[in-house]
């Protein structure tokens, strides 16, 4: 990751009182930007642009990914029949929109619903999505899962989530970002936990996050990290 990015996370954690709102549910209604970097030991990372929206009981998510590589290894999760070529790429983007749910004490919220996915090399995919969050005391549990298939595509992804927040805006959290490409039979699984920092700056509320993982079926150490800003 850049100098810039780590000067840019030190600047914003100096910032403003903290902030109480819920900024670990995917289905708040605050418009929401995000900017995630998983970096696979010195193999490879993927930057991934994130924004989603509630409104009235729909939720509205879009997402772009970008991949750069600096190893030499073709092992790592492929998007392709074929194995991928060892340099920088457009890796996919979708959109996923959820009809939400509620349960009757308000611990429970669920959607679901479509996603469609625009994948390397212009292939195109389409299938549903389950999204959930849950709070039990203080621990809070989010889950997304998409099934999509398409010519040559049959994937799932799944991002199981835990949670618990501290004082003063920090928190702990597990949410590991799982890919399988049953076609490729390219499969990611990570393991790991990390701390964040929510922030108020009297204007837009930062949510930062730094989650060492261990990919399971690669035996590959990963670092999960980015900033997510609600408005």
């Amino acid at each position: 990751m850049s100098k810039a990015y780590f000067l840019l996370v030190i600047v914003l954690s100096s910032l403003g009182k903290f902030y109480a709102q819920d900024a670990n549910n995917p289905i708040d209604p605050s418009p929401t930007i995000g900017l995630w970097n998983r970096f696979y030991s010195d193999e490879q990372s993927r930057l991934q642009l994130l924004g989603n929206i509630t409104y009235g009981k729909w939720f509205y998510r879009f997402t772009a990914e970008y991949e750069f590589n600096y190893g030499n290894n073709t092992d790592l999760f492929n998007y392709d029949r074929e194995a991928r070529p060892n340099q920088n790429q457009f890796n996919s983007a979708n959109f996923l929109v959820a009809r939400l749910f509620q349960s009757a004490d308000e611990k429970h919220q669920f959607g679901v619903g479509a996603v469609v996915t625009i994948f390397h090399e212009a292939k195109f995919a389409g299938g549903v999505n389950f999204v959930s969050v849950s709070k039990l005391g203080q621990l809070k549990i989010i889950t997304l899962t998409t099934l999509q298939g398409g010519n040559d595509i049959f994937t799932m992804e799944f991002q199981p989530g835990l949670y618990h927040d501290f004082n003063k805006g920090w928190y702990f959290r597990s949410h590991p970002r799982m890919l399988f490409n049953f076609e490729t039979n390219s499969y990611e699984v990570p393991l790991g936990a990390g701390v964040g920092k929510i922030l108020n700056t009297d204007g837009p509320v930062f949510n930062l996050f730094f989650e060492p993982q261990y990919d399971v079926n690669n035996s590959l150490p990963m670092l999960y990290t980015g900033l997510k800003v609600l408005f």
